[in-house]
């Protein structure tokens, strides 16, 4: 039996590891991780809690940055939803900024982990963040530029679960009350409306298609709606008068 094929041998971690490195070196330069923050992502990669609580004792290292991110834009979190381990993503979780955590959640739920978005939405730091931003106007995250998330500003948790149409992940934020505002008419000359045109016209169209997207999600209809059929029509009837205006619908 190989190193690597008995339960937890060494040389399994060291040969990934060793591949993981190799890719690391290709960008470290341009992205100027340290030593440190590259052993620090690649153990989040592959589930290593014990290289990762080390990293963690030396957050006052001016050369370890813990919101760290790869060549692909990927924190620590986000590569440990990757792994599923649940040790490790519990821990990030203490340390990590909201921001990171909110970009790892919404991973985890682009994949369907339902037990590892329970378990970010349930952690105190993901709560404390959460309530800050439902005291800030959430209209801001419009503003926001996220070269380094795959998801779009627009995009909330709630949102992003009803594109993927899962059940149990929509009643989570349902049950915490996150809900999805219909967008405004296109023709809205509302002061809001009329700075977001100015602002980004792109950005606005493409956050209404999100925004309806997710509404038309049978799921959520299902689930938010008291009478889904006759939500459905109404939504139906809707988008066909949208689609006369906004050729995008």
């Amino acid at each position: 039996m190989s190193e690597c094929a008995a339960v937890g041998g060494p040389g399994c971690h060291s040969e990934k590891y060793r591949r993981e490195a190799e890719m690391w070196n290709e960008c470290a330069f341009a992205f100027q991780l340290t030593d440190e923050e590259r052993v620090y992502l690649q153990a989040a990669g592959i589930g290593d809690v014990g290289v990762i609580r080390q990293s963690l004792e030396e957050v006052d290292n001016s050369h370890f940055n813990v919101n760290c991110v790869d060549y692909m834009g990927r924190n620590a979190l986000h590569l440990a939803v990757d792994s599923e381990n649940m040790d490790c993503i519990e821990l990030l979780c203490d340390k990590l900024s909201f921001e990171c955590i909110e970009e790892a959640l919404l991973h985890a739920i682009s994949k369907g982990l339902t037990k590892i978005v329970r378990t970010i939405i349930e952690h105190p730091n993901y709560m404390a963040g959460e309530d800050k931003i439902k005291r800030m106007d959430y209209n801001n995250a419009f503003f926001r530029t996220e070269e380094k998330s795959q998801f779009s500003p627009d995009i909330t948790p709630l949102i992003l679960s009803a594109h993927y149409n899962n059940h149990e992940i929509i009643q989570m934020f349902l049950a915490r009350n996150h809900t999805i505002e219909k967008p405004h008419v296109i023709t809205c000359l509302c002061e809001d409306c009329q700075i977001k045109q100015n602002y980004d016209s792109l950005k606005r169209s493409r956050s209404r298609l999100n925004a309806y997207r997710a509404l038309a999600s049978p799921a959520y209809m299902a689930l938010s709606s008291p009478d889904p059929i006759m939500t459905t029509f109404e939504l139906r009837q809707e988008m066909m008068k949208l689609a006369e205006v906004e050729k995008e619908f």
